[in-house]
């Protein structure tokens, strides 16, 4: 119905970000190992034999200053004691650790609370009292032999609350300087166990037939020199790549897949699509702002879409689809974790902000990938998945049940559905009981309603009037129950009602059942992706609707429907009219663009608009919506005869 896009193209470029682990948490530091691999590959010119690479690698100060915390300062206000004596009559207490750059040194600001006076019995006599920051200058040290990154305290001074200097008496201040580098001290960046990780992970994506190449990759690992920039440290790795470690020839791919193949591509992408909500879904305990929802959200319908064009129009000779999409969805998803960093309160996410952040790096990756017989989408997955589960065994499975928690984070979907799998799994518990013994009238596959319900919505011989007074008015009170909650406007009510009639008919010319081989069975798309009256497409919709529900319940298809053009009115349309006040918004123009997305994803926004100001240039599927919404402006419902019995019908729905 639409012709195929090209691939999808990252919503926002990013500057890569490293990550790195307190040496005490040994599941952290495993998570550096696969940073490394991320970020290898930057190609230069080297000795012959091998190619060198130059690895720029950086450490956020947000996440710094979680590390710090992490490793120094405990309890739920983050504090360390500096000096206690005589019963809280001296006490020097720090917290809030915040590394910062100014004029090119590196600082680490603390809040300080002071109190000191002189103890005589239960008496505290002279009490100073000062609450202000520690300022200290650090120098970030790397051992080049132990992969330890150490900070040495150079100097150190005080601020009171407005940031102004401040002093303390000489014999207070001394002491709280002999005190300060044994507290910073523990704060150390360990990179020699992520090495040894960096192996098992190799051996899982790289030939496996080259096992020595692999390992001089690993020993060729150096440091250079750490530079203190505005916003992080940075520094480079120097890495060795053999000659002999790539592919003489990429074997050319097959003119067609055949079964066996096209079964690995979804299966591929069955994985990488569980690993995406795996890793979306971990954002759910966070506050996220609209914003970052509709981020999320975009990238993952934009995905999914992509997958559905692909299985309907494979191209062996393009690149590997599923390591595309794993590629440009690190450069989305990296800023709206890197924002939720500082508030973390598990290793999971400082763990998957290194995937997060390695986007520009891995970029650089994927273009040497194919030399490098790279599997990123199939074992080394599934490898990178259980790193991140901090050593646990994810369960990466193609699921298709509701996700409360991808409805969380998306901020999509009606909350009565969030526990509604366990009620399509009761219902059709209740079924099986009931027709035990039986000759059933619907397939195997069993529905949530009973076999007589399902049949006051098959079209029979003499009943197309009945039949469509049944299901648009069923699509029509849909439509009305969403706009009782919706945020669409009521000048645009009128539109969006007759955008839902003409999409049901558009989709499926309103049938959400037919009879195949004297059994009832719900009505699928030609490739197999979308079913019903709504033609919801379960692998884009998986999730977050209940996908027996949208087989074999008419009313919850219908629903559903309505729902998504919403979301695509308020989520998509809107701001898009907020950011072009100028350009054409007609009631026409609008009914088209939501159907365009409906159709294709949201991608096809601003396709449909150019397509609209490009003679000649609108997809066959924009035609026959548009013939469809012409007929429901008219009130001409009687068309809908000509996809039903292949001539129109006198019929006026009440």
């Amino acid at each position: 119905m639409n012709t195929r896009l090209n691939p999808i193209r990252p919503l926002w470029r990013i500057n890569f970000q490293g990550m790195f682990t307190i040496r005490p948490s040994v599941s952290i530091m495993r998570m550096t190992g696969i940073l490394v691999f991320l970020i290898l590959f930057s190609p230069m010119t080297g000795q012959a034999g091998f190619q060198t690479i130059d690895v720029p690698m950086t450490l956020d100060y947000d996440l710094m200053d979680a590390l710090a915390a992490d490793a120094v300062f405990t309890g739920p206000e983050k504090q360390a004691i500096l000096l206690e004596k005589t019963g809280g009559c001296q006490i020097v207490m720090v917290s809030d650790p915040r590394f910062r750059e100014a004029d090119g040194s590196l600082f680490i600001d603390l809040r300080i609370h002071v109190r000191y006076g002189f103890s005589m019995g239960r008496r505290c006599l002279f009490p100073v009292s000062f609450d202000g920051y520690l300022t200290a200058r650090q120098q970030p040290v790397l051992d080049t032999e132990t992969w330890q990154l150490q900070f040495k305290t150079v100097s150190s001074h005080l601020e009171n609350r407005n940031r102004q200097p401040a002093r303390l008496a000489n014999f207070i201040w001394r002491r709280i300087q002999e005190r300060l580098p044994g507290l910073l001290a523990p704060i150390i960046i360990d990179l020699g166990i992520p090495q040894k990780e960096l192996g098992m992970f190799l051996k899982a994506v790289l030939p496996k037939d080259k096992p020595e190449e692999v390992l001089a990759v690993i020993q060729s690992l150096r440091p250079g020199p750490i530079e203190i920039r505005k916003t992080h440290l940075s520094f480079i790795q120097r890495m060795d790549i053999p000659e002999t470690i790539y592919k003489k020839a990429v074997p050319a791919p097959p003119p067609v897949f055949s079964r066996k193949q096209k079964r690995a591509f979804i299966d591929a992408w069955e994985t990488w699509d569980a690993f995406m909500v795996h890793m979306i879904t971990a954002l759910a305990p966070r506050s996220l702002s609209d914003d970052e929802q509709d981020i999320l959200l975009d990238l993952l319908l934009r995905l999914r879409y992509a997958f559905s064009r692909e299985l309907a129009n494979p191209n062996p000779d393009g690149e590997d689809f599923v390591r595309n999409q794993f590629i440009l969805s690190w450069e989305s998803l990296s800023p709206v974790f890197r924002k939720h960093l500082k508030d973390a309160k598990t290793t999971s996410i400082l763990g998957y902000l290194a995937f997060f952040s390695a986007a520009d790096t891995l970029t650089a990756l994927d273009r040497l990938g194919p030399l490098l017989g790279l599997d990123i989408s199939r074992q080394g997955l599934h490898q990178l998945a259980m790193l991140l589960a901090e050593g646990r065994i994810p369960q990466l499975t193609y699921d298709p049940d509701i996700s409360p928690a991808l409805m969380k984070t998306l901020g999509i979907g009606r909350t009565s559905d969030r526990e509604a799998g366990l009620e399509s799994l009761l219902k059709q518990a209740w079924y099986l009981f009931r027709r035990m013994g039986t000759v059933s009238e619907v397939r195997a596959e069993t529905p949530a309603n009973e076999p007589g319900s399902l049949r006051e919505w098959i079209l029979e011989d003499g009943s197309v009037a009945r039949f469509l007074d049944r299901t648009t008015s069923l699509v029509a009170s849909q439509a009305e129950k969403r706009l009782q909650e919706t945020r669409i406007p009521k000048a645009r009510h009128a539109m969006y009602r007759r955008v839902a009639l003409a999409t049901a008919w558009q989709e499926s010319c309103f049938r959400q059942f037919v009879v195949k081989n004297e059994d009832i069975t719900y009505l699928r798309s030609y490739n197999q992706t979308s079913v019903g009256i709504m033609q919801i497409n379960e692998r884009v919709w998986r999730g977050i609707y209940d996908q027996q529900k949208l087989r074999w319940d008419i009313a919850y298809n219908a629903m559903t429907g309505c729902e998504i053009l919403e979301l695509y009115f308020n989520r998509y349309a809107v701001p898009w009219m907020n950011r072009q006040p100028d350009r054409d918004r007609d009631d026409d123009f609008l009914a088209g663009m939501l159907y365009a997305m409906y159709s294709g994803g949201p991608g096809h926004l601003e396709k449909f608009v150019h397509r609209r100001t490009q003679a000649g240039s609108r997809y066959l599927s924009d035609r026959l919506f548009q013939e469809k919404w012409e007929w429901v402006k008219q009130g001409a419902l009687g068309q809908v005869g000509r996809c039903l019995t292949g001539q129109p019908i006198s019929f006026e729905r009440e």
